[in-house]
């Protein structure tokens, strides 16, 4: 009996009689058994396949009585012939399609069968692969509707294009060129976005000296892919396309485009001081368990490994690891990383995206700032923009020969910025998504995994647990990997558990899946989304915690927290009587050893995000909304109270907080020392508050979805992550709009609007501020409505309107009150330190220095910190103008003292250096001045424009830059 689905389904008796096989229900049914030979179908799957997401209640009863109908047509009935068993048969809830033996013969395991054949050693790949491609009669699945088919139908055509791209490369090598032109370009016109047979048309075309012919062929693929998808060809069709031409300009006789000149050689440039080149080494653990995927990594080999032996152009620098979540697409990219790290000498790269986790994905800018600084770039140099950033990146890379691996991508957008722009480095995506439009456009090889083969597990087995313990329960092991539904995670997780409890055997946890209710939602089912796909084999090792951890891992994966540490336990455990941090650090590695939890780094530990998913699953259905309720408004309490403490050493005493409500009963926070160990703090804490932002705001909890920024902003705007705290200042505006609270509305337009004029948007921030301005003075707040006007006095000031910043910063000074809770010392002082630097810039130099020297006094505590910088500074200027210029040099020193100490203020280190060199030139030491100037510049460059209004003033007093012309000093 013959079984096709290459084409529309088709079911042919012994002698070739073609078989009806119902209606279109029972032919979807039968089609999902055909697609998956010898493997256990839930009754679930099946009911997705027949349909979709609307099934009768009756669902299952149809299934069973369609497996009824359709065995009395294969086995004996409608012409098949007596004593002919049917291939369907059951196996515990679910159905196999046996698809095996001489009696059975299934097209698509015929295919496989030869696409492999070709690829042995000696085979003739030809022959084998046009055979295989014989076997398509059209469409795989042809006229059956349904997602679950439709899926199954998409990945046999990437097979079958796989096929024929593997089969024109092979008749390119034997010179067969011009019988392919005829089938690649019908091939192209059925399918006119597949860039590897549209490669293939043109390579041949090319060969064949039709120049003209390939390059009308790469326009209208060039054509349509933009068309269609708004997308470039790749850039192998690019390089192609190129050589085309050169081919037809010289066929006419014209020469190839000369190399463009060489720059003048007069036009030089100072160089920039070198940069350290670490190498970095970023790859996580390799699994000493890995087992399989041998095809796999010899595919990897070829497309990344191979050209950075040989040294010739790689066929491409980027490919994609793809398919079902646990499939060990991870586990592939590290394994592989590992064996081919020697040949890339200058390091290896590893970010974790989050692309599928609760915490959203990572911002590519982010991802970037960690990458730069690995290499070697320093912090404060690293663009506050993303297309900076990846320009940077890319020149960063740029000769050297690094891998990059991106794990847990969400899209292709994500992942763009963090391509390199040389054919040097290699890149390893991994994804849940296909990233077509990575192959599409970048040119991407793309490796789908599929589940392990019942060698591969069982091989997993014998590396686990030892040959002789899996040999004494071998009639066990099909059952095992059957329930566990050879899904990599799922059978390493068996593994792991049968490893941990030494008396118990195959037979055993084999029964005990095949018991669970669950399980095949769990392991078979593909419509219900990733919250149940291994609800079984995550519920075994759940099971097995006692109840202080089992509720402490449910309550975990409730909060927002993506970082888990005894800190953050301890604080949601307190809901359930309290662990202390020593017995959450207990419970987390308990957590870690049953694979509930990843550690990735020394105490610290993640959710996988299916295991959270499951977590929280059982936290829905075991914690009453009271203790649900209770931990999540704790963790709330403990970010707001705890980010409250720590933002307080970064900012000056007696600064108005945030108002907050009083924390909850027992809440324990740590106080902190100084800025440093608040910086640390934060730095452990980051990824939390921004998850917790985002999870607030999704649950309408609007008081933290804006609290929580206004807190954590001084932190991030010190760490010079200007993009996260712009993000975070829109959820947060979002938020106070959603109250309609005029108040927390003025607050959070007014840090935005500074956030804006840090990374240099000045027009974008003076909106802000005015917006700021409207809300507080109707919700009737003199202090709130002081800050905005400080603000503004600053924005006055960049914009070089001195007066009017003198006004602002005075009317800042008349509303700011001098005592009671609202009482702002800081922004007091600011505005005073302000309108020193004002009467410098309208050259009134002895009001300035009078105002900043009484400001100095240390009584006042502002000698020692960065208002202490901008005062002597003020002063420096002050003695400068009058012709002091060795005192001026004694403030631009003790200055830049202070602010080389001081985290978050590079514009004011650069004011001193840039007084500093002024001081030492008019005091006759070039030397001296010219390594002041050239230091400030390197800052002045890295800041936004408006920051570098002191050097125009210095230069009115007399300062000439070392080797800049004073056309020049404007731009920087």
């Amino acid at each position: 009996m013959e079984f096709r689905i290459l084409g529309a389904l088709e079911v042919r008796a012994p002698d070739s009689t073609v078989l009806a096989v119902g209606g279109r229900r029972q032919q979807a049914l039968l089609a999902c058994l055909v697609a998956h030979p010898g493997r256990i179908v839930s009754v679930s799957r099946l009911v997705d396949a027949i349909w979709d997401d609307s099934p009768p209640a009756t669902a299952d009863r149809q299934v069973r009585n369609m497996v009824g109908a359709l065995r009395r047509v294969l086995g004996g009935g409608s012409g098949v012939g007596p004593g002919v068993v049917s291939p369907i048969r059951t196996d515990g809830p679910g159905y196999l399609f046996t698809g095996a033996g001489p009696e059975v013969r299934v097209d698509v395991q015929q295919f496989t069968a030869l696409v492999d054949a070709a690829a042995q050693p000696g085979a003739d790949r030809v022959a084998r692969l046009r055979e295989a491609l014989a076997l398509w009669r059209g469409p795989a699945l042809d006229g059956l509707p349904g997602r679950a088919l439709s899926a199954v139908a998409a990945g046999l055509e990437e097979r079958r294009m796989a096929a024929l791209e593997r089969l024109y490369e092979a008749e390119s090598a034997a010179g067969r060129d011009e019988l392919a032109i005829a089938e690649l370009t019908e091939l192209v016109v059925t399918f006119p976005l597949r860039d590897g047979l549209v490669r293939h048309l043109l390579t041949a075309l090319a060969r064949c000296g039709r120049h003209v012919e390939g390059l009308a062929a790469y326009r209208r693929y060039a054509d349509r892919l933009a068309e269609e998808l708004g997308l470039d060809p790749s850039p192998r069709l690019r390089a192609l396309q190129g050589e085309l031409l050169g081919a037809a300009g010289e066929a006419r006789g014209e020469p190839r485009p000369a190399d463009p000149p060489a720059r003048m050689a007069s036009a030089r440039v100072l160089p920039a001081p070198p940069r350290p080149c670490p190498r970095p080494a970023q790859l996580p653990w390799d699994l000493p368990s890995f087992i399989g995927r041998t095809a796999q990594l010899l595919a990897m080999d070829r497309h990344l490994a191979a050209p950075a032996v040989t040294g010739d152009p790689p066929p491409t620098s980027v490919l994609v690891i793809t398919g079902i979540p646990g499939g060990g697409k991870s586990a592939l990219a590290v394994r592989w990383s590992h064996r081919a790290r020697e040949h890339f000498p200058d390091g290896q790269l590893f970010a974790d995206l989050h692309g599928w986790s609760p915490a959203g994905p990572q911002d590519p800018h982010a991802v970037l700032g960690a990458f730069l600084r690995a290499l070697g770039v320093p912090a404060e140099d690293v663009p506050g923009r993303l297309d900076e950033a990846a320009a940077l990146y890319r020149t960063t890379l740029a000769g050297r020969r690094v891998l990059i691996v991106l794990d847990n991508a969400l899209d292709a957008e994500q992942v763009r910025p963090l391509l390199p722009g040389t054919a040097g480095c290699a890149v390893v995506v991994t994804s849940r998504d296909r990233l077509t439009g990575l192959v599409v456009r970048e040119g991407a090889e793309r490796i789908e995994l599929v589940d392990f083969s019942p060698a591969e597990g069982r091989a997993l087995l014998h590396r686990v647990l030892g040959a002789e313990r899996v040999a004494a329960h071998e009639h066990a092991v099909t059952r095992l990997l059957d329930a566990c539904g050879h899904l990599p995670l799922a059978v390493g997780l068996a593994a792991a558990r049968l490893r941990d409890r030494p008396h118990h055997d195959l037979t055993g946890l084999a029964a005990e899946l095949a018991a669970e209710g669950t399980r095949l939602d769990v392991l078979d089912a593909d419509g219900d989304g990733p919250s149940v796909r291994l609800r079984t084999v995550f519920a075994l090792s759940y099971r097995a915690l006692d109840e202080p951890a089992a509720r402490l891992f449910r309550l975990l994966a409730l909060s927002p927290a993506v970082v888990l540490s005894a800190p953050v336990a301890e604080v949601v455990g307190e809901v359930v009587g309290g662990q202390d941090a020593a017995e959450c650090a207990r419970i987390l590695r308990r957590l870690a050893n049953s694979h509930l939890l990843t550690e990735h780094a020394a105490g610290h530990y993640r959710f996988h995000d299916l295991v959270r998913l499951f977590a929280a699953e059982r936290g829905a259905d075991q914690e009453s909304e009271r203790s649900r309720a209770g931990a999540r408004d704790r963790w709330y309490a403990w970010c707001l109270h705890q980010s409250a403490a720590a933002t307080a050493p970064l900012l000056a005493p007696r600064r108005p907080r945030v108002p907050l409500p009083p924390p909850p009963e027992g809440l324990r926070t740590t106080a902190f020392d100084g800025a440093e160990e608040a910086l640390l703090w934060y730095d452990g804490q980051r990824a939390n508050l921004l998850a917790t932002v985002g999870h607030a705001f999704a649950h309408r909890n609007d008081e933290v979805a804006w609290q929580l920024p206004a807190l954590v902003w001084p932190y991030l705007h010190r760490s010079g992550r200007h993009a996260e705290r712009l993000a975070l200042g829109r959820t947060a505006l979002a938020a106070a709009r959603r109250l309609d609270d005029p108040l927390a509305t003025g607050r959070t337009l007014n840090d935005q609007g500074h956030a804006w004029s840090t990374v240099g948007d000045l027009p974008r921030a003076l909106r802000h501020y005015e917006q700021a301005l409207d809300h507080v003075r109707a919700a009737g707040s003199p202090a709130v409505e002081g800050q905005v006007q400080a603000n503004l006095g600053a924005f006055r000031f960049f914009s070089g309107d001195y007066a009017e910043a003198a006004d602002h910063f005075e009317d800042a000074l008349r509303l700011l009150p001098a005592e009671g809770p609202d009482a702002d010392d800081w922004t007091v002082r600011l505005c005073e330190v302000s309108l020193a630097s004002v009467h410098a810039f309208l050259g009134r130099f002895d009001a300035a220095r009078a105002r900043a020297e009484r400001l100095l006094a240390p009584e006042l505590g502002l000698h020692d910190g960065i208002l202490g910088c901008s005062l002597r500074n003020v002063v420096g200027i002050a003695h400068y103008a009058a012709g002091r210029p060795d005192e001026a040099l004694r403030y631009f020193a003790r200055s830049l003292a202070v602010s080389r100490r001081t985290t978050g203020f590079p514009d004011q280190q650069a004011n001193s250096l840039a007084g500093l060199a002024a001081a030492q030139q008019t005091l006759g030491r070039p030397a001296a001045a010219r390594r002041s100037w050239t230091a400030a510049l390197d800052l002045y460059r890295r800041l936004p424009a408006h920051y570098r209004a002191p050097v125009t003033l210095l230069t009115s007093l007399g300062f000439t830059p070392p080797d800049i012309p004073s056309d020049v000093l404007p731009k920087l």
